[in-house]
């Protein structure tokens, strides 16, 4: 009779080797990162979770995974558990997706688990960042960045959160109202207004060293919040990736040097000198049409900044991409201030990433530049006035 034949019995799982499973997977479960303490009993916090098997605890035909040569002891383990939700240890378990669940994909889950566990609470390496979320709904879609999202980009960042101190922790702008209503604007700057004031609050008692962005919105509403925020702040800006996983909103890995961004302004010869109105096409995404525009700013003197190499939303696609579009903004923007020293009003119509389009605002100096008269894409492709930056 070989090895792998010997019947094998189930064995218990010796107290230590559970309180080391809680601990190494942080009272999550490993596939689904649930939290496994229930509190709705406020005197007491209640233990859900589960310790699972890899390979089972015995072996015989119905044991899910269970042919193997470990030995009952090791099937008890530490190596071969990982601690789950009920839900998922159901799953895995089920006749129904044992093929799914092998051995080697459970193994990489519980490592790729009880590693993040331990860089995110590396506390000595790690910089705390105060999280700003902001949501609202573009194309009648609502995509908030969650919980885990926010954690897993903080991590490969070299930050971590400070938690639901609501002075240093994290602040969440939620703008619900549809763009379409002639309000929203105006409602969606007072909510990022009161928000900022209490950021700066902790800006001014520097209790915030960095500040980490995952904002979805509307291009104006983006440009505004860049507008808001405190430019002596550190800032951290994440983007939104096609993408439902845990990485939606991580930076992805790219090595090379980062993309190069063209700035075309029209020859003036001087004429519009004296101007109060220039028109500002910012160029990544797509194209911008200016016969989309409304015609008045067909008049004013025109001024373009675009990606080099090919528009899409994957054109700023790393740190370093976002950080040589935001150098050839200012640059922009002193150009054309120079040529149109009395312009009151900067007319900016952007077709831009997320993060480009907080860099926008972000970048214009409050005092010094003159209005930014922000337009939005509609449903049928032109471009109407949203909102307007002043101050």
């Amino acid at each position: 009779m070989t090895e792998a034949a010997v019947e094998v019995a189930r064995t218990s799982i010796d107290a230590s080797v559970r309180e080391r499973i809680w601990g190494r997977a942080a009272a999550r479960c490993v596939l689904c990162s649930k939290w496994l303490v229930d509190e709705r009993e406020h005197w007491r916090a209640i233990p859900v979770g589960q310790i699972a098997h890899n390979v089972a605890a015995s072996s015989g035909p119905k044991a899910p995974r269970g042919q193997s040569t470990l030995s009952a002891a090791q099937r008890a383990g530490e190596d071969n558990l990982l601690l789950l939700c009920g839900d998922c240890h159901k799953r895995i378990d089920s006749a129904q997706y044992r093929d799914v669940y092998t051995v080697k994909f459970l193994r990489a889950k519980k490592t790729e688990h009880e590693r993040r566990v331990r860089e995110v609470t590396d506390f000595a390496t790690l910089r705390p960042a105060t999280v700003l979320r902001l949501t609202a709904p573009v194309r009648g879609t609502v995509a908030p960045a969650t919980g885990g999202q926010i954690g897993e980009s903080l991590r490969v960042a070299g930050l971590t959160g400070m938690g639901a101190d609501t002075r240093t922790g994290s602040f969440d702008i939620d703008l619900r109202h549809h763009e379409s209503e002639p309000w929203s604007w105006e409602a969606s700057k007072a909510a990022i207004d009161r928000v900022v004031t209490q950021m700066q609050e902790a800006f001014a008692a520097q209790d915030i060293g960095v500040v980490a962005i995952f904002a979805m919105a509307p291009i104006p509403i983006l440009v505004y919040l860049g507008s808001a925020l405190d430019d002596k702040t550190e800032t951290k800006l994440f983007p939104r990736r096609r993408s439902d996983d845990i990485t939606a909103w991580t930076w992805p890995e790219r090595s090379g040097s980062s993309r190069s961004y063209a700035a075309i302004l029209a020859d003036d010869s001087g004429q519009f000198s004296d101007t109060t109105d220039v028109t500002i096409l910012v160029e990544v995404t797509s194209e911008v049409e200016l016969a989309r525009a409304p015609d008045s700013l067909s008049a004013f003197p025109v001024a373009r900044l675009r990606v080099v190499g090919g528009f899409g939303p994957e054109a700023i696609d790393s740190a370093a991409d976002l950080d040589a579009f935001a150098r050839a903004w200012r640059e922009l923007l002193a150009v054309v201030e120079h040529r149109h020293p009395h312009a009151q009003r900067y007319h900016l119509v952007a077709s831009v990433p997320v993060t480009a389009a907080v860099a926008l605002g972000r970048h214009r100096m409050r005092g010094v530049h003159p209005a930014f008269v922000v337009y939005q894409r509609t449903a049928d492709g032109t471009y109407e006035e949203a909102l307007e930056i002043v101050g």
